[in-house]
């Protein structure tokens, strides 16, 4: 698993991290949990803070066009003022605050098990989790862009076989050393297609030293 360090010393937090109880309840009885990450939100917090700005710049102009037409048709500077209060103050200023509400309360979590890869996502009107078996798993994918460089995060791609689907894991901190643990961990996996059979990976391990 590597010499470096850092690295041994990444995948130890990772070991270490305790998965919420909501993480716990998706995982039987009968499986160990291997490591957990916590998604970083930094990364959606810009989205958001981005994406509301540009909303209220258009609720704004929103809001004078609702002045002069409530000034037009109402014939009253009062209901004009009243119409651009509402659309160009409080709309938006009630949006953001719910987009920050609901972000704020947001969990995503991912984990593996000694059996599956799991991600659990808990949100102020959802709870959902999806996995993806260690053995139905195909290979792993790694990508840290520039912000990702800068928060130290990054994300991976679990490509599953056949209809098993995939899984992403999405800006979570100590990527790099769960990339390789994911890796490890299909590597010693024995794979099951489609059709039921077994076929023993042999030669994925000249890919986890990365």
């Amino acid at each position: 698993m590597g010499a470096d360090p850092d690295m041994r010393e990444a995948q130890q937090t990772l070991e270490e991290t305790e998965p919420s109880r909501g993480l716990k309840n998706q995982v039987p009885p009968n499986e160990e949990v291997q490591w957990v990450a916590k998604q970083d939100l930094r990364t959606a917090w810009l989205s958001l803070i981005l994406h509301k700005l540009k909303m209220v710049v258009i609720m704004f102009i929103f809001g004078i066009v609702a002045a002069v037409f409530a000034i037009g048709a109402l014939d009253g500077v009062l209901w004009g003022f009243l119409a651009f209060l509402a659309v160009g103050i409080v709309a938006p200023i009630g949006w953001v605050g719910y987009k920050y509400y609901y972000l704020k309360n947001t969990i995503i979590e991912y984990a593996a098990t000694d059996q599956q890869f799991v991600k659990y996502k808990e949100t102020p009107s959802t709870t959902r989790s999806e996995s993806l078996p260690v053995n139905r798993a195909k290979d792993a994918s790694y990508r840290q862009d520039r912000w990702d460089k800068f928060l130290d995060t990054g994300d991976i791609y679990i490509q599953g076989i056949g209809r098993a689907g995939s899984m992403r894991i999405k800006n979570i901190p100590h990527s790099e050393a769960a990339h390789r643990m994911i890796q490890q961990q299909i590597a010693n996996s024995e794979q099951v297609d489609d059709m039921g059979g077994m076929q023993q990976r042999n030669a994925r391990q000249g890919n986890v030293a990365h």
